[in-house]
């Protein structure tokens, strides 16, 4: 197209009719010539692009069929224990009250298990529709990591690890979403303990301020993450490979969540870690990062 009418006729006159070329012609082909070197250019940006956003679509694909496999694989787990357990206390009443007992708490745990994964998803589904209901408050950031770690209190005691908690002793107000902040904290403590060893785990909590604003880490001991799953890991879906279990951890969404939650109160996530050596996640809040207002309905 954009070698067309000069070009065609130059070529006519010189070839068929033998007729010399005149300036303007000549200047019309390299015009068009330019042109269609332009074009070419564009078309092959474009092409690249094109060629990268298939290339993220299939990663995407993959990782999609990868987070249902888990997700698929994670509530089938805890449901199977609950609905076992629960037939055995229905069909054999003379079961010793302490097998009771132990019965009882351990469908207790896994409905828990069963409640956060499903509130992963929701909450993941209503940030990506945006509708996800924002109450900003003054809100206390102690006060948030002291609920987060009474909500994770049963994982951390289960594999037996120890916990450490560095918070000043005022309170850290800053303008917020409580249940949200309480959601990120306990994702991150979680995350800490799905990656920690039973017996020898250890997280420390600490909470920092200064003029500016408050900082809040999560660090442990666990098995590190490698650079390769750094650049990725607050990537919707993505997924750190458990050694343990031979299989990705979690479902890919905590994380990213987290991040999410965080950077809707003007603050960022962010990791320092090495394989072998742990890793530690920390984020920080501006004190007037949002104002106090009533109850809103944003995407993030």
């Amino acid at each position: 197209g954009a070698i067309g009418a000069a070009s065609a006729r130059g070529m006519v006159a010189s070839v068929v009719k033998e007729e010399p070329l005149g300036i303007d012609e000549v200047m019309d082909i390299l015009n068009e010539t330019r042109q269609a070197i332009i074009y070419s250019h564009e078309l092959e940006r474009a092409t690249a692009e094109l060629r990268a956003a298939n290339q993220r679509l299939q990663e995407l694909d993959r990782l999609k069929d990868e987070f249902i496999s888990t997700v698929s694989h994670e509530l089938r787990t805890p449901l199977t224990a609950i609905r076992s357990l629960a037939e055995i206390l229905h069909d054999y009443p003379e079961t010793t009250p302490a097998r009771q007992q132990e019965f009882a708490g351990i469908i207790i745990r896994e409905t828990r298990r069963l409640t956060r994964l499903i509130t992963q998803v929701l909450d993941f589904q209503k940030m990506e529709m945006g509708r996800l209901r924002w109450t900003i408050a003054p809100v206390d950031l102690k006060e948030v990591i002291e609920e987060a770690i009474s909500a994770t209190g049963q994982l951390v005691a289960e594999k037996n690890i120890q916990m450490q908690l560095h918070l000043p002793d005022a309170p850290q107000r800053i303008h917020g979403d409580r249940d949200q902040l309480i959601q990120a904290m306990v994702n991150l403590i979680s995350n800490a303990v799905k990656f920690c060893q039973p017996e020898t785990g250890r997280i420390d909590v600490q909470l920092a301020a200064d003029e500016k604003g408050a900082t809040v880490a999560v660090a442990d001991n666990g098995i590190g993450i490698s650079e390769a799953d750094q650049r990725h890991i607050f990537d919707r879906f993505h997924q750190v490979m458990d050694p343990a279990r031979g299989r990705p951890a979690g479902t890919g969404l905590g994380l990213s969540i987290t991040r999410r939650i965080i950077r809707h109160h003007k603050g960022e996530l962010t990791v320092k870690s090495q394989l072998g050596r742990g890793a530690t996640f920390s984020f920080f809040l501006p004190w007037k990062g949002l104002p106090a207002s009533a109850t809103d309905e944003t995407s993030v």
